[in-house]
């Protein structure tokens, strides 16, 4: 088959896959979604993406495994350790302060693609550590989405092997986790800052949540087409609160027409804040 109809052939995978199921990876980075496909067209058999949109017809339980193989689950404990700790330094302490000012007792925090929940606990923790006694002060929620199910079911119950946590140091799993022989799970005042639920970032337009005062949204926009990066950038900024914080991947930069609206603090860290006026 020619390079053209091979398109063609994925392009009526990922519409198929889209009308069906409501996955969504029709403006994902065209070669992310040929290598990992490579791996279901394998499992299932099948040659040519003709042939696995039979398969699906057949076994329409392909459907989660599918958007499974699709989606980056790649996380860690504090994974960017520059970028929690500029967010600590720079972005707590004003944040926290201009609460007090306005006797605002909420704190509201997004991570967006959370994985098996590495991050949004990395932040729950991060929280504690900075507010102190004062945590009890304040009513913290952390939503943490995700597309794959599975990762948020894993997520949700907050268990993590010897190996996952190996890079946090013993005071953080003391206090913050309870351990046995065999695995390490964050403990219940944790765990109860967060909220999970599934959500595809790039299949929405209107925010689903709206002011947040910090939002990560990490390592995402790199395996998405750049009208797509726009639309999810221009979501996010429009769900952050008039002076809320956007914290991107070590590799992603807000699209142009956001520059003018997110102050850089932090090109390193990929440290934005709100300014201006909603789009």
């Amino acid at each position: 088959m020619s390079a053209e109809g091979d398109s063609k052939e994925l392009d009526l995978l990922l519409e198929k896959v889209y009308r069906e199921e409501g996955y969504d990876f029709r403006d994902y980075r065209r070669g992310t979604v040929i290598r990992r496909l490579e791996k279901r067209l394998h499992a299932a058999g099948t040659r040519t993406y003709r042939d696995y949109i039979q398969f699906l017809d057949a076994h329409p339980e392909e459907y989660e495994k599918f958007a499974e193989c699709l989606t980056i689950k790649v996380s860690g404990f504090f994974r960017n350790s520059y970028a929690f700790e500029q967010v600590a330094r720079m972005v707590l302490p004003e944040l926290v302060s201009e609460k007090r000012k306005r006797q605002d007792q909420s704190l509201r925090v997004w991570s967006t693609a959370c994985a098996r929940g590495e991050e949004p606990y990395s932040v729950s923790i991060l929280l504690a550590e900075f507010l102190g006694r004062e945590r009890q002060g304040f009513n913290i929620s952390i939503y943490a989405t995700d597309i794959s199910r599975q990762a948020l079911k894993e997520a949700k119950t907050g268990i993590y092997s010897p190996k996952d946590v190996e890079g946090l140091s013993d005071t953080i799993l003391e206090n913050y986790f309870k351990h046995t022989d065999e695995h390490y799970e964050v403990r219940a005042d944790v765990k109860q800052m967060l909220h999970f639920s599934y959500l595809d970032l790039t299949s929405i337009a209107r925010p689903p949540f709206m002011n947040f005062d910090l939002i990560f949204c990490c390592n995402v926009l790199i395996y998405l087409q750049k009208q797509l990066q726009e639309r999810v950038l221009d979501m996010l900024y429009n769900s952050l609160h008039s002076q809320g914080y956007l914290i991107l991947g070590e590799s992603e930069t807000p699209s142009n027409n956001l520059h003018e609206k997110l102050e850089c603090l932090d090109s390193k860290a990929r440290i934005y804040k709100k300014v201006g006026m909603n789009l």
